[in-house]
């Protein structure tokens, strides 16, 4: 099933507020500087590439439109 270009946009939206969450959760964690938090920022960095990528897919989804 196909998404419209309005759904699409949507997913964009909140894709990009997850990784701007991720990204804030990961600047405070590396200022924390300990073991746990260094396995998180790691969870949090894989997120962040895995979002970004999937940001990138979207994109090229909506502007085929």
């Amino acid at each position: 099933m196909s998404l419209s270009v309005p759904e699409l946009v949507q997913q964009r939206s909140m894709l990009v507020i997850l990784i701007a969450a991720c990204t804030t959760a990961r600047t405070a964690f590396e200022a924390a500087d300990n073991v746990v938090d260094a396995q998180l920022c790691a969870e949090l960095n894989r997120m962040i590439e895995r979002s970004e990528g999937e940001l990138q897919r979207l994109n090229v989804s909506i502007n085929r439109g």
